[in-house]
């Protein structure tokens, strides 16, 4: 007998871990200027420090960095289960 492998498309998700929230940070990118957003879970909030930071300086483009905490699950194993893993502690 030959040994032989058996190899099948398995149909996954990905999404945002339900216990977990999206976080935003950004940075002016215009030359010289040091105006940084710490991370903050107030989406609208982030974007009006954004917009008020233009207003005082003129300064319109800025690097944004949106975070979250994935949770991929096999949809075949996973239907009908409502249970979500916990989230991991930090390190």
């Amino acid at each position: 007998m030959t040994p032989r492998s058996v190899i099948r498309a398995v149909k996954h998700t990905i999404g945002t871990h339900p216990q977990s929230e999206i976080t935003v940070s950004a940075c002016c990118l215009t030359g010289g200027c040091s105006w940084t957003l710490t991370p903050t879970a107030d989406l609208r909030a982030a974007d009006l420090a954004a917009m008020a930071h233009t207003g005082r300086t003129g300064h319109p483009t800025f690097a944004r960095t949106f975070q979250d905490v994935a949770l991929v699950r096999r949809l075949e194993l996973n239907e009908g289960q409502a249970e979500i893993p916990p989230l991991p502690a930090p390190h």
